[in-house]
């Protein structure tokens, strides 16, 4: 009898731990096949650096991913220096906004509006954000991006932003921009830090890590980044060349602009690094897939 309770009792632990088992390796399973692109709506990413042809495509494709002409485009340009406490604003219109504004409009957007704040009560209040309800696309400009994360991160401009891209809508940064899109940025809080997380994002792209001006980084930036990625799936790198500019429009990528775009992710068979020169076009569904 005792034998027999004994092999009861094993079996149900076995049957126990293979439960555990097979629940823990289906958790990592979703998590290593949730996608890193926008599942739904569109992303575009600058490099910062943008000249010429490269910054009218930039504003072309935001244009045309947020419905044409008619469409709301709101930009907020909080990573800029010397801007009011808030936009809009009554106050003359500061030359960096004009100049967004002007070049917005050249390539064929007739409804642009600014907004801006620096102040997190502020953009946590529902007048703040009622505006990106009703807009189809957002850009975030250039600048400090430390900035934008201890504004935005966290805020209802977050959520708007999120409720955006489920609608359909498109979301773009350039440089500092950029990295605000992403769900965390790497480098060096000081000279004697570890390298890692420097700031928040607003995890539009929930498991991605954005690195503008690529071409400027040296061997050691662009190697420990690598290790970083390799240590902490299933985080994606990407990281983009000035001058250069990436459209996600759920898992197809393109590069636009004259250099091109790394993408950096572990959990990815084969090597970690995978470029797009300008031009290129990818499908990352079917990488996911060969997994």
């Amino acid at each position: 009898m005792k034998t027999l309770i004994r092999k009861l009792l094993m079996l149900l632990l076995a049957v126990t731990i293979n439960s555990a088992a097979v629940e823990s390796l289906s958790s990592n399973a979703q998590v290593r096949s949730a996608p890193w692109w926008p599942t739904s709506g569109a992303i575009l990413l600058g490099g910062g650096g943008q000249q010429n042809d490269t910054a009218d495509a930039f504003i072309d494709h935001l244009i045309a991913l947020a419905g044409g002409s008619d469409a709301l485009i709101v930009v907020i340009p909080t990573a800029s220096d010397g801007l009011p406490a808030r936009l809009p604003s009554s106050d003359p219109e500061v030359s960096r906004i004009t100049n967004l504004r002007k070049h917005l409009q050249s390539r064929g957007a007739r409804h642009v509006a600014f907004l801006h704040t620096r102040d997190r009560k502020v953009a946590n209040s529902e007048d703040f954000v009622k505006i990106l309800r009703s807009a189809k696309g957002v850009f975030f400009p250039g600048g400090a991006s430390r900035v934008l994360d201890e504004t935005y991160h966290g805020t209802l401009v977050e959520s708007e932003l999120k409720a955006l891209l489920k609608r359909g809508g498109v979301v773009a940064g350039d440089s500092a921009g950029a990295i605000t899109i992403g769900c965390f940025w790497l480098g060096w809080t000081s000279p004697t830090s570890d390298f890692g997380k420097v700031t928040d994002g607003l995890s539009l792209l929930p498991l991605v890590t954005v690195t503008p001006h690529a071409s400027r980084l040296n061997g050691e930036w662009k190697d420990t980044i690598l290790k970083y990625v390799s240590t902490h799936p299933p985080t994606v790198a990407i990281n983009i060349d000035e001058n250069t500019a990436l459209v996600l429009k759920g898992s197809i990528a393109e590069v636009l602009g004259k250099n091109g775009v790394t993408f950096i992710n572990a959990d990815k068979t084969g090597s970690p690094a995978f470029q797009l020169k300008a031009g290129d076009q990818y499908d990352f569904s079917k990488s996911a897939r060969e997994r």
